[in-house]
């Protein structure tokens, strides 16, 4: 009897350290390779989804903060346009071409070379709207324009230099998206006339100063150079209006505007 006590004792000494080592995972199920593939799936897809909730909610905060630029309201955002468009709209442009003076001998014309120079204000730009149309479509004039006249004969003599001095808003249409359009144009100035007239030696000096008023068509281009430079250019027929005679220039002109 004893020895058979004693043999269940040492049976159950020696079963002990193995149970006692079994693990709390051991309690677990056997993981298949399939499960744990779709762990790793699972897992995967949770990050990916978390990474996506992370750019959702940079690019919504970067909608409303263009929203709130573009728009004027009580928080005192402005639309930022002119950040599309650093330019500032100037330009400076030669002007070259044919001028066609009213004749006093009854013809239609006495033509002559007319030269000048031009400066461009494309005030549009400047304005604070959301009207594209605007800001591209006005810009203004300030032009001088040379031309002179010689007639007579060798013992009387009359030689006449005509200055016209004008500003003159205008309205380009845009041939679409292209930086290219044809525009109206009609403004203000005045016109000196500086002439001499000369009888054998002696000379006489009449000079005059008129009002002036400008009109006329042209086609404008400004292709870009750089971000902020540009090319400008132009074909025009103008009228200049001086009293009781009607001047016309057909011409073009070439440039850079800023």
């Amino acid at each position: 009897m004893n020895t058979w006590l004693k043999a269940c004792l040492a049976g159950g000494l020696l079963l002990a350290p193995a149970a006692l080592a079994q693990s709390a995972d051991d309690d677990d199920p056997y993981a298949y390779p399939e499960d744990v593939a779709d762990r790793n799936a699972k897992k995967a897809q949770k990050d990916d989804d978390d990474a996506y909730d992370r750019r959702r909610k940079l690019v919504d905060e970067t909608d409303e903060f263009r929203e709130a630029a573009e728009r004027e309201n009580d928080d005192g955002f402005h639309r930022m346009a002119r950040l599309d468009d650093p330019n500032l709209g100037v330009a400076v442009e030669l002007v070259g071409g044919l001028l066609m003076v009213d004749s006093a001998r009854g013809d239609f014309s006495d033509n002559r070379p007319g030269l000048g120079v031009r400066a461009t204000w494309e005030f549009g730009r400047s304005l604070i709207t959301e009207n594209e149309t605007l800001r591209e479509a006005l810009f203004a004039d300030l032009r001088w324009l040379y031309g002179s006249l010689s007639d007579g004969t060798e013992f009387i003599k009359g030689d006449t230099r005509l200055h016209y001095f004008t500003l003159a808003p205008a309205w380009l249409f845009r041939f679409g998206d292209s930086p290219f359009g044809f525009y109206l144009q009609a403004g203000a100035g005045l016109a000196y006339q500086n002439t001499g007239i000369t009888i054998g030696e002696n000379e006489t000096k009449v000079n005059g100063l008129k009002p002036l008023i400008q009109y006329g068509v042209g086609l404008r281009g400004r292709p870009a150079l750089s971000r902020s430079l540009h090319l400008t250019f132009r074909l025009e027929a103008m009228g200049l209006r001086r009293g009781y005679a009607n001047d016309i220039f057909l011409g073009a002109s070439a440039g850079v505007g800023f």
